[in-house]
């Protein structure tokens, strides 16, 4: 299992099954601790960390906001009846990433309404939004972040970016990176999970 998975899947298990209307602060903020410190295990120490290996010795950590409950939401998904692969965008001009278009997660943010489109991986079969947001170039990778989505039931969605993360381009040039497709672009900020790590380096 990659290092991303790994991470992604610990996070799930430790955050993904409850509802924010069950779930009090102070059982989910260690859990998001626990699965932080995970994550910055592996970018230190695992030999597939995309972490410069000059890089990994020093490494303190990554930076993220603390963790709040306002940006775990619960949102309905319109599945589309005809799903289809499609070729998703990458950084440097990279080859496209193949990816299954799944549908468009509807949420609502301090009473503001808003969809993003929801991809599924035909490796993993997992599903996540790559997005942009207000705070992108600033407080958080100027390419945008990836969150996942996983099913809450009743045909709800949990969409909790208290788990947005950078990709690997964030941290190391070399990598290529899908990106956030124009009509996941929030023109509000998104000050939850990870901050901008170093330099900008792939834009």
């Amino acid at each position: 299992m990659s290092l991303l998975l790994l991470c992604l899947a610990a996070a799930l298990a430790m955050v993904g099954p409850a509802f924010p209307q069950q779930a009090a602060p102070d059982t989910l903020v260690p859990n998001y601790q626990r699965a932080r410190a995970l994550k910055d295990s592996l970018l230190r120490a695992d030999p597939n960390s995309p972490l410069p290996p000059a890089a990994r010795a020093g490494f303190a950590g990554l930076s993220y906001f603390a963790p709040d409950p306002e940006y775990r939401l619960i949102g309905e998904m319109a599945i589309y009846g005809r799903r289809r692969r499609i070729g998703v965008p990458t950084t440097n001009n990279g080859p496209a990433l193949p990816m299954e278009k799944f549908g468009r997660l509807q949420a609502t943010f301090r009473g503001k309404a808003f969809w993003l489109e929801v991809y599924r991986s035909l490796e993993s079969g997992e599903l996540e939004v790559y997005f942009r947001d207000a705070s992108n170039g600033a407080q958080t990778y100027g390419g945008g972040r990836y969150v996942p989505v996983l099913s809450a039931g009743d045909g709800r969605y949990l969409l909790d970016f208290n788990m947005s993360y950078s990709p690997y381009c964030a941290y190391n040039p070399t990598y290529v990176c899908p990106l956030p497709p124009p009509q996941n672009h929030l023109d509000f900020p998104i000050l939850a999970g990870e901050k901008a790590f170093g330099l900008d380096l792939a834009y």
